[in-house]
Order: structure tokens, then sequence, then C-alpha cells
């Protein structure tokens, strides 16, 4: 929606957005509360343009909030989680090139085809694992994709063991919604630009994916962390 260049009415309100589109989310904020309590306490008496007027106002502030909440989280999780997303990268793709030279010695030798077909198998779920790496949405907390599993199990409180159950599910159904993507060229980052390593510009989203765990999660941390990262 394009902006809404605002002039002063007779009735005293002024719906000048144009000054705080782009200017944070504090500013945004102020905007919509104020033209909210203007709205609520005028609502009666104002002409039907003015109210349809602030109304889009109010409109347009309120996606501008949406957009500019979520670059906050995308710039806070991208930080928090780069060492492990960094690691976690090089020890995929490592496995992913010993796993392809492996296969491809197999088809150029002309082993025989069950050798080759479990070799294939083992290469998928190394393509896979490095796609889940690079495509993992960056608007959410990021589900390791070799979590530490130095501790036991069987001394985890039920509180601990249902988290773990969760973050599992989440890390299986977007491996496994990523695995059928990589088959229809359709992910936001594909394997060819993370061999070749032109992915810098490319942020995927929770919203590029329609793993339903995925989406949860998305949910979560939204009420988990807005007072955090917006207040």
């Amino acid at each position: 929606m394009a902006p809404i260049r605002g002039k002063k009415r007779s009735n005293g309100t002024s719906i000048e957005v144009a000054n705080v589109l782009g200017a944070g989310t504090s500013k945004l904020k102020k905007k919509i509360r104020d033209i909210e309590r203007f709205i609520t306490k005028k609502r009666d008496s104002l002409p039907a343009d003015v109210l349809l007027e602030n109304e889009r106002a109010l409109e347009t502030l309120k996606v501008e909030l949406k957009n500019a909440e979520n670059v906050q989280r995308v710039k806070k999780l991208s930080k928090k989680y780069h060492m492990i997303r960094f690691f976690e990268k090089k020890k995929a793709l490592r496995r992913y090139k010993k796993t392809k030279k492996e296969y491809d010695e197999l088809v150029s030798s002309d082993a025989e085809k069950k050798e080759i077909k479990k070799s294939r198998k083992k290469l998928t779920h190394a393509e896979t694992d490095l796609l889940y790496v690079v495509n993992f949405p960056r608007d959410v907390k990021y589900v390791a994709l070799f979590p530490n599993e130095d501790g036991d199990e069987g001394e985890l409180d039920d509180n601990k063991k249902r988290g773990a159950q969760q973050t599992s599910e989440i890390r299986n159904a977007l491996k496994k919604e990523i695995e059928q993507m990589n088959k229809t060229n359709t992910l936001p980052i594909s394997l060819e630009e993370v061999v070749e390593g032109s992915v810098v510009d490319k942020t995927p989203l929770a919203s590029n994916f329609e793993t339903t765990r995925v989406q949860e999660l998305t949910k979560e941390e939204q009420e988990e962390e807005e007072d955090e990262l917006f207040e």
C-alpha cells in the first residue's frame, strides 16, 4: 500500500505517516497508538472520509511495523546463532563432499546397482543435511542439525524430554520438506548455490516453508521474545 501523505485537518488531527516509515519500531508503535486513540475518541464525530483515511494510515503502519519487527528478529537471531550455523555448515559440507566423491567413484567404476543405490541414499541424506543448515528460517531459533548427545536422556525431567521431542519433530519435519523441495527445485537456497558459495544475500524465513511445526515455532518465538526484542 502506498504511503498516505497526511495534512492538517480542521478537526485537529494529522495523519502524516511518511515521516515514521522506516524510522524504527518505537516511532511506528507510537504513531499507531496515536491514531488508534484518535479513532476511538472521535469515531462518532469524524467525517466518513477522515475516518477512512485514518484507518488506511493505521493499516499501512501496522504492515510496516510487522516488517520492521521481522527485520529486527532476523538480525538478532542471525547474530545469536551465527557460530553454530557456521560450524554446522562446515561439517555438513565436508560430509556432503566426501559422500559425493564416494558416489561418483562407484558410478564411474560401474559398481553393483545395489551399492550405487545405497550410496545414492546416503548422498541424499548428506544433501538434505547441508540444505537444512543454509535454509533453516532466520526468523526463529535455530534447531541444531547435530545436537549434543552427550547427556543421558534417562536423567532428563519430563519437561526437558518434551522439549527434546518437540525439537526433534521440528528438525525432522523441516528436513523432510527440504528433501522434497530439493527434488522440485523450490528451495530458497539451492544445493548448487551452496556448493558455489553464492548465498550471501539470501534470507529464508519460516514463511518459505509449509511445515506445520516450523510455523508453530514461529508463533512461539514471537510470543516469547516480543518484549525482549521490541520494547
